[in-house]
Parts: structure tokens; C-alpha cells; sequence
């Protein structure tokens, strides 16, 4: 178990450092160059530790509780979908209306 924890954090800092890594190329004068206002901002911020947060959880749950085949293949599911979901939020903001414009 604590191989799997450290192998994971080793990840999320690894992928952090990649995201910063963009982020700080593409803005390079940071706050100056950024688009977004401080809430959009902070929005991204906690959509972000959510869907970890939901990864996390769905990762416990597959772990620890036994389900029918059946049940794990919804888990399976929701643990594709939610990045997916994740993805598509960041790029189509406003929703349906930013898929149909």
C-alpha cells in the first residue's frame, strides 16, 4: 500500500511540475499576462483539487469495498468519464453553449 501511495505522489508532482512548466511558458510576465480574473482563477483552482479528490475516492472505493462485476464496471466507467468531463469543462467554459457556438 505505501508502494502505491509514494509511486502516486510521485506522479501528481511529477504532472504538477509539467502543468507550472506550460503555464509558466505560455505566461511568462505571469499575473500580467494571465487572462483570467482572480474567481475564474480560483475556479480552475478547486475544479482541479476536486476531480483529484474524485480519482482519489474512486480509487479507495475499488480498493477497499468489494462490488459485483457489474459494479466495477461502473466504477471503471465513472474513472474514464471524470477526465473526460474534467477536459471538456476546461474547454468548452460556458457549456452548452460554448459546444454550439
Amino acid at each position: 500500500m505505501a508502494d502505491i501511495l509514494v509511486t502516486a505522489s510521485i506522479i501528481l508532482v511529477v504532472i504538477a511540475l509539467l502543468v507550472l512548466g506550460y503555464l509558466g511558458m505560455k505566461y511568462p510576465r505571469g499575473r500580467r499576462d494571465w487572462p483570467h480574473d482572480g474567481p475564474r482563477t480560483l475556479r480552475y483552482i478547486i475544479s482541479g483539487i476536486l476531480f483529484f479528490l474524485i480519482l482519489g475516492l474512486i480509487y479507495w472505493v475499488t480498493q477497499y469495498w468489494d462490488y459485483p462485476v457489474s459494479g466495477k464496471a461502473l466504477v471503471y466507467i465513472a474513472f474514464f468519464a471524470f477526465p473526460v468531463l474534467f477536459v471538456l469543462g476546461l474547454v468548452f467554459p460556458g457549456g452548452k453553449k460554448g459546444l454550439l457556438e
